[in-house]
């Protein structure tokens, strides 16, 4: 599922099942609740600068990436106001409210592209914030399934690990706390006592800032977002399927044994643009960090198409010129960095190897327009890129989520494995994962005491520790909360969890084309499906359209 607008919206498909249940027990043997340590950041090619509250924001592409510090300097001495450095891929983005600034930085040696994603002329809607609701607590709170022996209370209800065989995989590995997967989302809430244990705050490190007109107002004096928080949710619920603790609490993720590092880099809204995008995964490269999950499409183009599709204005291809340049130029330097990426292909249902309908972009800085688009000509960015692993979701019977992109040409290399996503049609099909406090009682889903409310009770369930019964307030926020969401999105996290018990399985650091490798070559081969509708499968068990090289299977990547 890619992350879009506010929670409950168009951010994704929320589950409706309640429960609330008391924690009993220590934590599994050979695991740790304790926090991980902070690590400190070394040197990196990306230097942020706070941002100004108004104007337009800005991507200047250098021709050389050598010259990206003095493309800088000299966009700063001509008073523009500089919102981040990127000297590995030569970009430099910048905010401002002049009319001139496209032709005042074309204007300085070396740059070879000035571009902005939103017209003049735009007024966008009012942004969308979560509403409390009913604030009456619950009182009928059904228990949870019967969870594993030794696992963590909700993990009865989570049929997307069972079913990939990470109870097995746990047999070798866990993860190694060396090992890190950043969670390139909305953000990571550091207060989960589910993500606290496995979250590096120290490595973790934000890229955006608020947008007042799609974000609401600023939540710190600089517009910049912290670290540690989702007002959003999305990032939370990845990061959980990812690496939740196996502490007694709640669930325990793919990969509890390793560790998460929040990159902030997508918007309140649920909105990811270019330029934190492409500065996040070049800090991940900086920072060696191992895996990066990528449950998003860069906005505000679904499709980004070279020289633009027909109806596309100028001003528009050029910014989706742009878009695929950069984009591009980090595929390569997040390689050569070390770092296995992992998307989600997307919610549309589409045929992504066929030509085909865009009609909701741009999302964001002009009116949107029905457009073709042509993979032969355009990318649906980072599905599209190079190197990257794109998954596909499947429900509890192994079927194509209904919802899950797919492609017609098995050999495009744009699905490579699939994995649980959910299902919409069925309620319980949902991947339940964190939910982060702030959000669930922004919604009305608890009240000032930390209790589900009877509104809650349908979507969220509460992990408490002893001592907190299932209808006791929380005041000292001890407990966990959790909620169930589907997409692709939901998919993209199990297999960057396995990703990183595949590299903790070994000794050293993998090469990204390895692990890659490895996740498809275990995939569990799934035959094509009978047609359904206009989605007719393409190729053999070992490869095709739907599934790519088969559902990822955790316990078969680290034998």
């Amino acid at each position: 599922m890619q992350a879009r607008s506010t929670w409950g919206a168009l951010l994704a498909l929320t589950m409706t099942i309640g429960g609330c249940s008391l924690v009993d027990g220590d934590p599994p043997q050979g695991t740790s609740s304790s926090p991980t340590p902070s690590s400190t950041p070394e040197d990196t090619s990306v230097e942020l600068f706070d941002p100004p509250t108004e104007g337009r924001d800005w991507v200047v592409v250098v021709e050389d990436p050598a010259d990206t510090q003095q493309v800088a300097d000299a966009l700063e001495a001509d008073g523009l106001a500089l919102t981040s450095v990127n000297r590995a891929v030569g970009m430099v983005t910048l905010r401002s409210a002049d009319d001139d600034v496209q032709e005042r930085a074309k204007g300085v040696d070396g740059v070879s592209a000035a571009v902005t994603d939103r017209s003049e002329d735009w007024q966008p809607d009012d942004p969308r914030l979560p509403e409390a609701g009913d604030l009456t607590p619950a009182t009928d709170i059904p228990p949870p399934p019967t969870a594993p022996e030794g696992a963590d209370p909700f993990d009865g209800w989570l049929w997307g690990t069972e079913a990939i065989g990470v109870a097995d995989a746990h047999q070798v590995t866990t993860g190694r706390r060396e090992v890190r997967v950043g969670i390139l989302d909305t953000g990571v809430d550091a207060d989960h006592p589910d993500l606290a244990p496995v979250l590096d705050t120290g490595l973790s490190k934000s890229f955006v800032s608020d947008i007042a007109d799609i974000d609401g107002p600023c939540e710190a004096e600089d517009c910049v977002d912290p670290v540690g928080e989702d007002d959003n949710g999305h990032g939370t619920h990845v990061a959980g399927t990812v690496a939740a603790a196996a502490n007694g609490l709640g669930v325990t993720g793919v990969a509890p044994g390793v560790t998460l590092v929040d990159l902030r880099a997508g918007q309140d809204s649920g909105m990811f643009f270019l330029g934190p995008t492409v500065n996040a995964l070049t800090y991940a490269a900086d920072q060696e960090i191992d895996v990066v999950n990528m449950s998003y499409y860069v906005d505000p183009w679904l499709v980004a198409c070279s020289g633009g599709a027909q109806g596309d204005s100028p001003e528009q291809a050029a910014f989706q010129d742009v878009a695929i340049e950069l984009m591009h130029r980090t595929y390569t330097v997040a390689h050569e960095g070390g770092v296995t990426l992992v998307t989600s292909a997307g919610n549309e249902g589409a045929d992504v190897g066929a030509k085909g309908p865009d009609e909701t972009s741009p999302n964001y800085g002009d009116v949107a327009h029905a457009r073709t688009v042509d993979p032969a000509e355009c990318e649906r960015l980072p599905l599209d890129g190079k190197r990257v692993v794109g998954v596909a979701s499947v429900d509890e019977g192994d079927e194509r989520s209904t919802f899950s992109n797919w492609t017609s040409d098995p050999d495009d290399q744009r699905i490579d494995v699939a994995a649980p996503g959910g299902q919409e049609t069925d309620g319980r099909g949902g991947i339940l994962s964190a939910m982060p406090r702030g959000l669930a009682r922004a919604e009305g889903a608890i009240d000032d005491e930390g209790r589900v409310t009877e509104s809650g009770n349908q979507r969220v369930v509460r992990s408490c520790p002893d001592g907190i019964g299932a209808t006791d307030p929380d005041p000292d926020e001890r407990c966990g909360l959790y909620t169930w969401l589907q997409g692709t999105s939901m998919a993209a996290p199990h297999v960057a969890g396995v990703a990183a018990l595949i590299i903790s399985a070994e000794d050293e650091r993998m090469n990204p084309d390895d692990v890659a490798a490895r996740l498809r070559e275990t995939a569990r081969d799934m035959d094509c499906p009978a047609d359904e509708g206009v989605v007719h499968c393409e190729g053999t068990s070992e490869r095709n359209g739907i599934y790519g090289e088969g559902i990822v299977d955790a316990a078969a990547a680290v034998e």
